[in-house]
């Protein structure tokens, strides 16, 4: 007896057998108690979810020798020739290989005659969408009236590729993709019947890479038992499969926020040797990077990650120290890289790259956080920036012109007590000497295009590690970057605790007289004027000749 593929031998048989598709099943079933099937049906839906196997049930259940009936008895003899596909009255046509108006003139002479033996004739056409224009309209009106007898049942997978005549004479019934835990479930009561032994986690893996088609995850199940038997883990699967290993999908997380470069290169190497995808690999990094923020906004995201729940903790436990907006940053990150990492003639070389990148990224305070250390800071300074004669707290730039908001790290996300705020009483003073060293030290670390906007600007206060700067006209042309490049080179040049604010350039005197017009220049005023931008020299008048007088 020759070999029979788990998809084909594990076919649902009746309508209680179908594996997520309840609102259609159940719609049918009604349908048949209450008499009123139509003639016509579409089924549509991703590939492999049942819509084959449901047209099939819905022959046997109108050709039963006890139907109509919504439960077929799977005995008689009409249902045992469904079941083995060589019944006369169920016709199967591929639509991708009979799509011309020659077939459809074949099916038309072929509606006329009466069942073999059930009640009805049912013509299953598969992939419908493949039909020529000129075959679609040789089947509207059959299709729209066809004898008592028959029954058509469309399926396919780009139900918008069917014209619109076609769809208003059917009644449509849309298959929706498989969940995770659905097929999962399936195939643990497939692998519990075959005697086989599969670990969850591996099951898991299976109903994952599925992508939500049963059919698919069947392939997959038969193709790892014939790779290793009826005890594979979760390891042997994943390596069969090609997917990623979850605990090291874990791992490059866990050295991407801990910074750990050198064990995202060793991960790198490791996959390399053992001949993984390295663009697949990305993609599965990117996921578990989705995961990991699901599991940062809380534990009611749990029904939206298709993790098992070893994962999920030690997601969870990866997630709780980290700010919500430097997983945002990181997830921003790996979707732009991913186009790069695909373009590439190097994978490897740009996978390092881009985990290199993530490592050094740095991580970003809420701003809910920057706001609660503003106002507590503001607080503060108010008295003394009043007594040295400084603006107020609420006529200091706000937080679009203060922009020494760099980003800082992760323990100290929090709004710091007012004791942690206090400079350390080691510090030396900051006067007109060490201020000129800060700008030898920025000119060395910057190369200069930050150091030249420095030019002429003076430290006027500096109050509980505030460094109140007035900016000179070069400063001006400054951008948002060098305010961050500034308070960077300020928090390693004085200490980290301090923070540069830029004070407020007081607006431009209008010029004297603004509304009046221009007076226009003497020739006086003009001569020098027009001698210095041509050059040369006035020449005097010459005098007008006189006209020579005629006799009289």
């Amino acid at each position: 007896m020759s070999y029979q593929v788990l998809a084909r031998k594990w076919r649902p048989q009746t309508f209680a057998e179908v594996v997520g598709q309840e609102h259609v099943t159940r719609t049918l079933q009604n349908a048949l108690e209450l008499g009123r099937v139509a003639h016509a049906f579409l089924f549509s839906g991703p590939r492999g979810v049942g819509k084959t196997s449901v047209a099939r049930i819905l022959a046997k259940a109108l050709n039963c020798a006890q139907g109509p009936t919504p439960t077929p008895c799977n005995q008689c003899r009409s249902c045992q020739e469904i079941t083995q596909g060589h019944s006369l009255d169920v016709l199967e046509i591929d639509g991708a290989s009979n799509r011309g108006i020659d077939e459809v003139r074949e099916l038309r002479e072929n509606i006329k005659y009466l069942p073999a033996h059930g009640g009805y004739k049912v013509f299953i056409i598969d992939e419908v969408h493949m039909l020529t224009k000129e075959a679609f309209n040789a089947l509207l009106k059959t299709l729209e009236e066809p004898p008592a007898h028959a029954i058509f049942i469309l399926a396919t997978t780009e139900a918008h590729k069917v014209p619109v005549t076609i769809l208003s004479r059917c009644q449509r019934y849309d298959f929706q993709r498989l969940t995770t835990a659905a097929i999962q479930e399936h195939l643990a009561q497939m692998v519990q019947r075959e005697g086989w032994s599969l670990a969850p986690a591996g099951l898991q893996l299976i109903a994952q890479e599925s992508e939500g088609g049963m059919r698919d995850a069947q392939g997959l199940l038969d193709q790892v038992i014939t790779f290793g038997g009826p005890e594979v883990t979760p390891t042997d699967i994943a390596r069969i499969l090609g997917v990623t290993d979850r605990r090291l999908l874990l791992e490059t997380l866990q050295a991407i926020l801990q910074r750990q470069g050198t064990k995202l290169l060793e991960i790198v190497a490791a996959c390399h040797e053992h001949g993984h995808d390295l663009r697949r690999f990305y993609q599965d990094l990117l996921f578990f990077a989705r995961h990991l923020l699901l599991a940062k906004l809380g534990p009611e995201t749990r029904s939206l990650a298709d993790i098992a729940d070893q994962e999920w903790e030690g997601l969870q436990s990866l997630a709780q120290p980290v700010s919500l907006a430097h997983l945002f940053n990181l997830l921003t990150v790996l979707l732009r890289g991913e186009e790069e990492l695909r373009r590439s003639p190097q994978p490897r070389l740009s996978l390092e790259i881009l985990l290199l990148r993530l490592v050094s990224l740095e991580p970003v305070l809420d701003l809910s956080a920057w706001l609660a250390r503003l106002e507590a800071l503001e607080a503060r300074l108010g008295p003394h920036l009043e007594a040295a004669g400084v603006a107020a707290p609420e006529t200091l730039p706000g937080p679009t012109s203060v922009r020494g908001l760099e980003p800082v790290p992760q323990e100290a996300a929090a709004p710091l007590p007012m004791s942690e705020m206090e400079p350390p009483p080691g510090d030396l003073p900051i006067d007109e000497a060490r201020w000129q060293a800060f700008l030898k030290f920025v000119d060395q670390h910057d190369g200069g295009p930050l150091a030249g906007r420095l030019v002429g600007s003076r430290l006027v206060g500096h109050v509980d590690g505030l460094l109140l700067i007035a900016p000179s006209n070069a400063w001006q042309s400054a951008q948002p970057l060098h305010v961050q490049q500034l308070q960077t080179l300020a928090q390693q040049f004085f200490g980290p605790h301090y923070q540069v604010a830029i004070e407020p350039r007081p607006p431009e005197a209008p010029p004297l007289h603004a509304d009046q017009p221009p007076r226009p220049l003497t020739l006086a005023e003009l001569k020098p004027l027009a001698a210095a931008i041509f050059g040369g020299h006035w020449l005097a008048a010459a005098k007008p000749a006189t006209a020579p007088q005629e006799d009289n």
